[in-house]
């Protein structure tokens, strides 16, 4: 649901973080299919970078999307807002590329995120991300990551690093679990730029199928750090982010899940 959602830092991380970036264990209110997806065993996951062959860059389609964010605690829960992702195909020059604009609303100031992906490797071009606190601006060319970050009233702060290897954008993690060969048993890790704490590395793995708003869907456990998890759910066919699920405490659950506009 994941690109179901977190991908971008400041109010975008403190809602979408909670989605994604949260420890899973077992909560009431939890969706049947969460329940009951077999878990499969741990295997060897396989390390995927920019320009992988067994990336397919057009499993993603043109879509524009909208999410319910809602939290489940107890027997109660509450809407916290909406996430609208729209993905457009297009051409820069020619390289084919995802651009792509999430915008986030939970109450008067919306945050926006922006981003250019090459479509043909998945590496990230660009990145801008506005909101109410803070303002973000990455530029990506293999290792190198330049840009600016900061509050929006006083002057940002400058970026400018090579690092070890070339990564993903975090933001985008999805897209890039959405363009591998998803199957049962399926499990692989990638590295990736996050302006808050650099590079970092993400897991997934594929523990099933469920049939998710009437899809058969793949069950990807995806994995941002040990025990901080969230169930995935993408489907066969559309490649679709259709849901996520992030338990943040033994009491609350957080649901990001795809609305038909």
């Amino acid at each position: 649901m994941p690109r179901l959602l977190t991908r971008t830092r400041s109010m975008l991380q403190t809602m979408a973080a909670a989605f994604v970036w949260g420890s899973l264990t077992t909560v009431h209110n939890a969706p049947l299919e969460a329940q009951q997806a077999p878990p499969a065993p741990t295997i060897q996951a396989v390390l995927i970078t920019p320009g992988d062959s067994t990336l397919r860059g057009t499993r993603i389609t043109a879509d524009s999307v909208q999410y319910s964010l809602i939290a489940y605690r107890g027997e109660q829960q509450q809407t916290l807002g909406t996430a609208v992702d729209v993905v457009k195909l297009e051409m820069r020059g020619d390289v084919p590329v995802i651009h792509r604009v999430l915008t986030v609303s939970p109450g008067r100031a919306p945050l926006i995120d922006s981003t250019v992906t090459d479509a043909r490797t998945l590496a990230p071009r660009r990145h801008r991300n506005v909101s109410s606190s803070r303002l973000i601006s990455l530029d990506f060319s293999g290792k190198r990551v330049k840009g600016s970050i900061g509050p929006v009233d006083v002057p940002s702060l400058p970026i400018d690093t090579t690092l070890a290897i070339a990564p993903f954008d975090s933001g985008n993690w999805d897209l890039v679990v959405r363009s591998l060969p998803l199957e049962r048993g399926y499990a692989a890790r990638f590295r990736v730029y996050d302006t808050d704490s650099g590079l970092r590395e993400y897991r997934i793995e594929v523990t099933g199928s469920a049939t998710v708003l009437g899809e058969e869907a793949h069950v990807v456990i995806f994995t941002l750090a040990p025990k901080r998890e969230s169930v995935v759910w993408i489907g066969k066919e559309s490649r679709r982010l259709l849901q996520v699920e992030t338990l943040i405490d033994a009491n609350t659950m957080l649901r990001q899940v795809r609305q038909e506009r």
